[in-house]
């Protein structure tokens, strides 16, 4: 039987239930989903309501009229309205295949009816002033374990490890364990409420008509036994309609629109450890210095006569991720011949030797495309008119590049080009770095920002840019079954993260551990950021190393505690420590296991709670990640896995006996770790 087409609609009077693969949203007398399913699991604990304050007094709206509407070919668009005693309310929400839903409000005073304004009816004056206007999502709190909103958002509150002493926003508190007390943020691009396994959040484009107190355009409020999401759109009399009040002077006013969006994760079902990717990343933080060709094919290890390519083979490399130097032209998919002497070259090599080749591609134009002088103004992202300071590093050969914005004409050049470069070369799949990051753009030479009411300029989000380009490339990739990773730098954009086949992350959140500046890890964070099952897509960690502030291993030990396999960017030590790993994690059923991470009651216990333990459970054995979470530890810490009739304690690196029992006793330093098997 045929795969059902999606989005599905149920229709029922006044009820309109919208499914996608996993998840379902109802819209029953609302202009907002009134039930939002995943998985199975109910995520609201309410439905979704707009609250209006106006003349100190509350407004209450009627039930609103739902509608379905022949608009889209690949998606469900609903339409509705409700009215209070003072404003309509209109929405149209184009529900799409992924379950990303594209909301478009207006909002407008009621006026006269036509038998009012001929006077065949008494004019009933309502008095309008807005005091607020807000959409309240109510979660329930078991369904709000964690929050991500974009990095360098200011958050206020109670959270983990916000250091800005240095001058740089070092913080990694844009995503973390919801606070108790809840915490309320600026305006940004997006914000998200998960727990393990499913998520849900809203995606933003600009704060066009916002009007909002201080930092307070979202608000998570702990109510006890739930949180709220309150999305403040409106916290004052709008400055579009100010001025007239009356009746008379608001029949005649323009609606306000606002435009945003939803989604529920997770887009796909995976397995408890969704590794199929042996993979490393060249020339990502370690710098190579010659070409990616003459590295590859000579010997890469001081003392040792194995070539690059020889050494991927025997440590188990499958996929080889090549980053921008690659490329003559930073991030360009119209290639030198230089370029493409060097793709053919390093393509034939590692096909022979059966390991893919993924090449990188950003969110740059460089100075030597042949675009960069016609269009170079026209596509970049400035932050106001006038701004001419995008500029990137430079690199060799001599170049620098500008932040391109996709809801340019660059989208669709770039799709087209990549997608050409791939079937030209026969890699095997498309790298984008930092592509899904939303970064805001005032430049009007292509539609981006908006002036205000006293001639200020203010950033828009290129949301739509960003899906044409993810559902672009996609919509090849999954047809020809090739990968499609995206490096989140932190952001884990609604529009663009079901496109992915996999994710890196560990960039961001490794910067203050570089540097020494926070020395514990942040657990919060990594729970929501790693949260592959959450997300239905695959998130690998990029792990760095600045010896002996931070060592590779030390990055390696947060990331196995959190179900995700770190993947190295040095072709030395690096990929030999992660070789270890895989071949430990093939020769364990993890394909049948239940993780069990250290933040559940998982039965293991320690004699120090720096110490940590994961663990996968095949039912007759498990295979458990021990790992120190702060600097500073010094003693020998007792493990047990008493609670779980594990015995015959074994290192899974070494195959040496480390106990008969259940528990064993070992010195443990800072973020050291080991792979533990036991029989149960």
């Amino acid at each position: 039987m045929p795969e059902s087409k999606y989005p599905v609609l149920e229709t029922q009077e006044n009820k309109r239930v919208v499914k996608v693969p996993l998840r379902e949203y109802t819209f029953e007398n609302s202009c907002f989903p009134t039930s939002v399913k995943s998985m199975g699991q109910e995520i609201l604990s309410a439905p979704i309501r707009v609250v209006l304050k106006a003349n100190n007094e509350e407004e209450t709206f009627e039930p609103a009229e739902v509608f379905s509407v022949d608009y889209k070919e690949d998606a469900v668009t609903l339409a509705a309205t409700m009215q209070s005693k003072i404003l309509f309310v209109n929405t149209t929400t184009n529900v799409e295949d992924d379950g990303c839903a594209f909301v478009d409000m207006s909002i407008m005073p009621r006026g006269f009816t036509v038998p009012q304004l001929f006077g065949l009816e008494e004019r009933i004056w309502h008095r309008r002033v807005i005091d607020h206007l807000w959409i309240e999502v109510p979660f329930k709190k078991e369904c709000a374990t964690y929050y991500q909103v974009p990095p360098y958002t200011y958050l206020s509150g109670d959270i983990e490890y916000r250091d800005t002493s240095k001058g740089e926003p070092w913080q990694i508190s844009w995503s973390g364990i919801t606070p108790k007390g809840g915490f309320n943020s600026c305006f940004t691009s997006q914000i998200m409420l998960a727990n393990d396994d499913v998520g849900f959040g809203f995606f933003f484009y600009s704060d066009e008509h916002w009007k909002v107190k201080s930092n307070r355009a979202f608000e998570v409020i702990d109510n006890g036994d739930e949180f709220v999401l309150r999305i403040h759109i409106l916290d004052g009399e709008p400055e579009y309609w100010r001025g007239d009040t009356t009746d008379d002077g608001s029949m005649w006013l323009d609606p306000i629109s606002f435009r945003f969006g939803f989604c529920a994760t997770p887009y796909r079902e995976l397995s408890p450890a969704p590794f199929t990717e042996k993979a490393l990343h060249i020339d990502c933080f370690k710098k190579v210095l010659n070409n990616y060709e003459e590295f590859l094919s000579a010997p890469v290890v001081e003392g040792d006569t194995e070539i690059g390519f020889d050494r991927l083979k025997r440590l188990g490399v499958e996929v080889l991720y090549i980053h921008e130097k690659w490329n003559d032209m930073q991030n360009s998919p119209v290639l030198t011949d230089k370029t493409k002497e060097r793709a053919k070259y390093i393509i034939e090599e590692c096909h022979k030797r059966g390991i893919k080749v993924i090449p990188y591609f950003g969110y740059e134009l460089s100075s030597l495309s042949p675009y960069f002088g016609k269009y170079g103004s026209k596509w970049k992202v400035i932050q106001h008119p006038g701004d001419n300071k995008g500029a990137a590093w430079n690199r060799w050969p001599g170049q620098r590049a500008l932040r391109v914005c996709l809801d340019s004409d660059w989208a669709d050049v770039f799709v087209e080009g990549v997608i050409k470069v791939v079937e030209d070369f026969g890699f095997d799949g498309i790298y984008l770095d930092t592509t899904m990051w939303p970064k805001g753009c005032a430049n009007p030479a292509h539609g981006c920002g908006y002036q205000d009411k006293d001639g200020n300029w203010h950033t828009t989000y290129s949301q739509d840019g960003i899906r044409k380009v993810f559902k672009g490339l996609y919509k090849y990739i999954s047809e020809h079954n090739l990968i499609m990773n995206n490096h989140g730098s932190g952001a884990m954009n609604l529009v663009a993260l079901g496109c992915c086949t996999s994710v890196w992350e560990g960039e961001s959140f490794q910067n203050p551990l570089l540097h020494g500046i926070v020395t514990k890890m942040p657990e919060g964070h990594l729970r929501m950021m790693f949260g592959s099952k959450h997300f239905g897509v695959p998130v690998y960690s990029l792990c760095y190393s600045n010896d002996p502030v931070w060592t590779y291993d030390n990055a390696v030990a947060t990331q196995l505690l959190h179900n995700s396999m770190p993947k190295p960017v040095d072709i030395g030590a690096p990929l030999e420590a992660t070789s270890k790993i895989w071949k430990a994690y093939d020769a364990f059923p993890i394909a049948q296991s239940e993780f069990k991470p250290y933040y559940t009651e998982n039965g293991v216990t320690t004699s120090d709670d720096r110490v940590k333990v994961s663990y996968y459970d095949a039912g007759n054995k498990i295979m458990a990640v021990v790992a120190g979470t702060e600097k500073g530890i010094e003693s020998d810490v007792t493990v047990d896995f008493g609670a779980l009739g594990a015995t015959n304690l074994t290192d899974a690196f070494t195959g040496e006996k480390i106990a008969d029992g259940s528990s064993y006793t070992a010195r443990v330093e800072g973020f050291e770790y080991r792979l533990v098997l036991a029989d149960k």
